[in-house]
C-alpha cells in the first residue's frame, strides 16, 4: 500500500492495493487483468494491448445497425428527463457512421445505487475520452439502464455513512406492484419524498449539501417512474461530462430487435448451449461458471407485468404453462416485440446490436458471464467488444487514513470476518509482559 496525494491542492491520499491480494477475488477477474492470454480465448481481445483497440472499432463502425433511430429514441428519452445540453449533443453524435461507443449499465438502484454504479459511469467517460484522444475517433460514453427486471428487493433500499461514520440504510416505500411488474415500469408513490428527508438528514452536512438535495428531491419525486429517477440522477451529475443515459426498458425501441428476437426462438437453446459449453470450458481450466444455463430456456422472457421465464419443449414454448406452438411465438417476436425482453446471456448481444460497443465496462461478477458469450455473439453475426474493467475504489475517512499508515494494517486484512487483523495489531503494540 503505498500513499500518495491526489493533487496539490487538497488533502487527499491515495492508496493503490494491488487487488491479487484480495482474497474475494475471484481468478478470472485477476488473470483478465494480469496474466490475459489465460483468459483470451473468452474474449473478443486485450483492453491492455493498444493493438485491440483499431480492431475493435472498426469491428463496430463497419457493422450495420439503426444508428439514426437508437439517436433519436434516446434524445426523446433525455428531452423527457431533462438531461444537460453536453449529454443532448453526445447522443446526436451516435447517428454519425463513425462513432463509436464505449457502454457500462446497472440496475436502477435507489438514489444512484452503490458507489461501484458512479465508479463504472466515470471508467466508461475517462475511457472513451482517451480512445478518441489516441485513436482520432468520436467515442461516446453509454449508460445502460437494466430497467426490465423486477427484483424490488435489489432497489429498495440505499446504504449510506452517517455523521458519525455508521452504516444507516434507507428504505423507499413500495411502488404498486413493487416485486412483481419491472422496474421500467414502476412509479415513485408520495413516500419517496419521506425517504429523501430521511437520506438528506442522515448524511453529514457539507458545502455539498443543497446541490445535493436539489438533485434528489427534484429526480425522486412522487410521480417519476422509478428507473426515470436513477436516469435523471445520473444525468444531473455525469451528463455534463457527456455521458449518455439510455433506459432500456423503452419499448419504442423494441422493433429495432424484432429480427433478433425471432431468431432467438427460431434456434431454441442454442444460446444456452453455447453459454453452458463456455462455461464448461471455463470450469476446465480451473475458472468457474457464472450463468448455468437450462437447455430448455430460451434467452428471453415475455412481458407479462412482469417478467416470464420462456421454456421450449420440443414443439411449443411454455410461458405460465400456456403451450404456444414455434411458428405463433416466432411470429409474436417480430410483430409485438415490445412483448419480450433479453435475459442476461442476450442482453450484452441486444446492447451492442442498438449501440456501435467498442468496450464494455463492468465489473469482476460481469467478466465473469461475458466470458461464457463470445460463441453467442458469433451466432448472432454482431462484434463482441472489449470489455474494461471498472475501476475500483474503498473511500475512508482521514482518521482512518493515519491509522493505517500508522500501524502498517493492509487495507485488505480489514475485510476478514473475524479479530485476526486486531489481534495481530495488538500483539505489536502491547508488551509481552500484558499477555502474561
Amino acid at each position: 500500500m503505498h500513499a500518495q496525494p491526489a493533487s496539490s491542492s487538497d488533502s487527499t491520499v491515495r492508496f493503490a492495493v494491488d487487488v491479487r491480494r484480495l482474497p474475494w477475488m475471484r481468478r478470472l477477474a485477476v488473470d483478465y487483468a494480469f496474466d490475459f492470454a489465460r483468459v483470451a480465448p473468452f474474449f473478443a481481445g486485450d483492453p491492455a494491448d493498444a493493438a485491440s483497440w483499431p480492431a475493435a472499432i472498426a469491428a463496430a463502425q463497419g457493422h450495420a445497425r439503426p444508428r439514426r433511430e437508437v439517436a433519436d429514441i434516446v434524445i426523446a428519452q433525455q428531452e423527457r428527463r431533462g438531461a444537460p445540453r453536453e449529454a443532448v449533443a453526445a447522443a446526436r453524435r451516435l447517428s454519425e457512421a463513425a462513432t463509436v461507443a464505449v457502454v457500462t449499465g446497472q440496475q436502477a438502484g435507489l438514489f444512484g445505487g452503490p458507489v461501484f454504479t458512479l465508479l463504472k459511469a466515470a471508467t466508461a467517460i475517462r475511457l472513451a475520452q482517451r480512445v478518441s484522444r489516441e485513436n482520432n475517433v468520436t467515442a461516446v460514453p453509454v449508460f445502460w439502464i437494466d430497467a426490465e427486471d423486477h427484483d424490488w428487493e435489489e432497489v429498495r433500499t440505499c446504504a449510506v455513512l452517517d455523521a458519525e461514520l455508521e452504516l444507516a440504510s434507507i428504505e423507499a416505500v413500495p411502488p404498486d406492484g413493487a416485486g412483481e411488474r419491472t422496474i421500467g415500469s414502476l412509479r415513485w408513490p408520495g413516500g419517496i419524498t419521506g425517504a429523501a428527508d430521511l437520506l438528506l438528514g442522515v448524511l453529514p452536512r457539507t458545502e455539498f449539501t443543497p446541490w445535493l438535495a436539489e438533485i434528489v428531491r427534484t429526480a425522486y419525486a412522487p410521480g417519476h417512474g422509478v428507473a426515470e429517477s436513477f436516469g435523471r440522477l445520473l444525468d444531473t451529475v455525469l451528463g455534463p461530462h457527456g455521458l449518455v443515459v439510455y433506459d432500456a426498458s423503452d419499448p419504442s425501441a423494441k422493433p429495432l430487435l424484432a429480427e433478433l428476437f425471432a431468431r432467438e426462438l427460431e434456434h431454441p437453446g442454442q444460446t444456452a448451449l453455447l453459454a453452458a459449453r463456455a462455461g464448461a470450458d471455463l470450469v476446465s481450466r480451473g475458472y468457474h461458471m457464472q450463468v448455468m444455463p437450462h437447455a430448455s430456456s430460451a434467452a428471453l422472457f415475455e412481458l407479462d407485468g412482469g417478467r416470464v421465464p420462456i421454456r421450449h419443449d420440443g414443439s411449443h414454448f411454455v410461458t405460465r404453462d400456456v403451450r404456444v406452438p414455434n411458428a405463433e411465438m416466432v411470429s409474436r417476436a417480430r410483430t409485438h416485440p415490445e412483448t419480450f425482453s433479453p435475459n442476461v446471456l442476450l442482453r450484452p448481444v441486444v446492447q451492442d446490436t442498438l449501440f456501435p460497443t467498442i468496450c464494455y465496462v463492468a465489473g469482476p461478477n460481469e467478466l465473469a458471464y461475458l466470458a461464457q458469450l463470445r460463441g453467442v455473439y458469433e451466432s448472432f453475426r454482431v462484434p463482441m467488444p472489449l470489455m474494461q474493467p471498472r475501476a475500483s475504489a474503498t473511500l475512508i475517512d482521514a482518521a482512518a487514513v493515519r491509522f493505517l499508515s500508522r500501524h502498517d494494517v493492509p487495507l485488505e486484512s480489514l475485510q476478514q470476518q473475524d479479530e485476526h487483523a486486531l489481534n495481530e495489531l495488538l500483539k505489536t503494540l502491547l508488551p509481552p509482559a500484558v499477555e502474561r
